[in-house]
């Protein structure tokens, strides 16, 4: 069994006579890349800012680096936290940003403060104020202050939302090079489930405080279903053929159905289809994306 960097058991958050985190028992493997998953209020950042040492649980335990209750502040130092807003002075550069937090901190290196800023793609920014950053920019110089301390465990709240597509990009190659070349383990949440899917090793995916479900990325990619988006030239011809195949499928614009099956069914439904007098004008494999596996999961887009 793989080594643990991060368990609970059922953790639980109350605030009033609500369970913002209930029950929640996660467990992240050392060198892997979590992807948290849930909507807005779902419990994530409760759930992060606990392993953060930010708030107290109400009930239920953690196990970081092998130490739990009082022992886990022993091991503060081995975790880096962006938590919801990076905490950026604005007419700082990113080097004097990072060089308060690194005196906070008891470091006194400049080529530290440099290395780090290389680490995260920010070695280039010179005296440019940090109020000047893209948004992008300014995830990643967050992301440089949470490594202050030479972190393990690295958990990062939602760093890609509200960032434009060359941003997302930025901080997705950020966390990647992290990951791949310093072994760092990461707890990430994200709203975007597809960007999400570039760089997650693991899954789990949280709904109304309450753990669904927990996957490698390989058992995600298993249990989503591929699907076979067909235009062809007469529903009704189409619906029987397909009925007595003992297939489902929907339409979805005229004649465009999409049929649940198999990608290795697509060669077998042509044949039939044509064969029962339907023309087929186009065929296309695609396999159900995680956005859409998560809304099955958690009740379709009405619950999102």
């Amino acid at each position: 069994m793989s080594e643990l960097v991060l368990e609970t058991a059922q953790l639980t958050k109350t605030f009033g006579k609500k369970k913002a985190v209930n029950g929640v028992s996660l467990h992240v493997e050392k060198g892997s890349v979590y992807g948290f998953i849930g909507k807005n209020g779902a419990g994530k950042t409760t759930f992060m800012k606990m392993v953060c040492g930010l708030s107290a649980p109400t009930s239920g335990s953690m196990t970081i680096f092998g130490q739990t209750g009082a022992g886990i502040k022993n091991i503060r130092h081995k975790i880096g936290c962006l938590i919801e807003d990076p905490g950026i002075f604005p007419k700082l550069s990113a080097f004097e940003n990072l060089r308060l937090k690194c005196l906070a901190m008891g470091c006194y290196d400049k080529d530290y403060i440099n290395g780090l800023l290389e680490k995260v793609g920010l070695g280039d920014t010179g005296k440019k104020h940090a109020g000047r950053f893209s948004l992008g920019m300014r995830q990643r110089l967050g992301i440089a202050m949470a490594l202050v301390g030479e972190p393990e465990l690295l958990v990062l709240d939602e760093p890609i939302n509200g960032l434009d597509p060359q941003g997302i990009a930025e901080v997705r190659e950020t966390i990647h090079s992290l990951s791949e070349g310093s072994g760092i383990t990461i707890l990430i949440s994200s709203h975007i489930l597809d960007e999400l899917a570039k760089i997650a090793t693991h899954y789990g995916i949280i709904n109304e405080g309450v753990l669904i479900k927990e996957m490698s990325a390989e058992e995600m990619l298993e249990a989503r279903t591929d699907g076979i988006d067909i235009r062809i030239d007469n529903f009704g011809k189409a619906s029987e053929v397909l009925g007595n195949m003992g297939l489902s499928f929907r339409l979805l614009e005229p004649f465009h159905i999409s049929v649940d099956a198999d990608k290795q069914r697509a060669a077998e439904i042509n044949r039939a289809l044509v064969t029962g007098g339907v023309e087929v004008s186009e065929l296309v494999i695609h396999s159900e994306d995680l956005e859409s596996y998560y809304l099955k999961l958690t009740g379709g887009v009405q619950n999102a």
